[in-house]
């Protein structure tokens, strides 16, 4: 998954990929809204309010790699 991918999602329907993050980053910057995306096992997607009725999406790594 990269910056820039159209995912769907089964909360929000249809959403543009803006950032690719770490789990610490993404909380860090506010990614805390869940979209219920599991179709990836290696990424979560997770919105971030930006205004009223306006959100953005990042990609959250699940793992790094070779991590276990």
């Amino acid at each position: 998954m990269k910056q820039g991918d159209a995912i769907y999602t089964p909360r929000f329907c249809t959403v543009k990929i803006a950032e690719v993050l770490s789990r610490e980053e993404a909380h860090a910057q506010g990614f805390t809204e869940p979209t219920h995306y599991y179709q990836d096992p290696e990424f979560d997607i997770y919105g971030k309010h930006i205004g009223i009725n306006r959100m953005i999406f990042a990609a959250i790594i699940k793992s790094p790699k070779g991590a276990q």
